[in-house]
């Protein structure tokens, strides 16, 4: 209770590979949650470490594979955010947007409003 968890990555959690997988949580809590979670995930035996960002933290970084209308308006990438084109068609374009969260949160609205966005993955990670 108290905590959205928005979403889940993994990587390297398997069998065939050589070093300890990484779980990467996405939630939105009250500082008083996350510290309750941040101490039961401490806690688990197969944990080695935990770490927790700020939404904003300049070490946190969104990744967003979004499928955009074609239109007259502009795509082109800021300062704030990249976007690369990975597969286009006659009516949309798939994009791959990277950048901080709230960087990429503000594009996203921009194409929603502009009625662009047709569909969205995203997840986030810590460099």
């Amino acid at each position: 209770r108290g905590v959205s968890i928005e979403g889940i990555l993994g990587s390297g959690i398997g069998s065939t590979t050589i070093e300890n997988g990484r779980l990467i949580i996405n939630f939105r809590a009250t500082a008083q949650k996350q510290s309750l979670l941040y101490r039961a995930l401490e806690r688990l035996p197969d944990v080695f470490r935990v770490d927790a960002y700020a939404y904003d933290d300049q070490r946190l970084r969104a990744i967003a594979i979004a499928k955009l209308s074609l239109g007259p308006k502009n795509l082109n990438d800021d300062d704030s955010y990249a976007i690369e084109t990975i597969v286009q068609t006659s009516t949309e374009r798939v994009v791959i947007l990277n950048g901080s969260p709230p960087a990429l949160d503000s594009a996203l609205t921009r194409f929603r409003q502009q009625n662009q966005l047709n569909d969205v993955v995203m997840a986030y990670i810590a460099i």
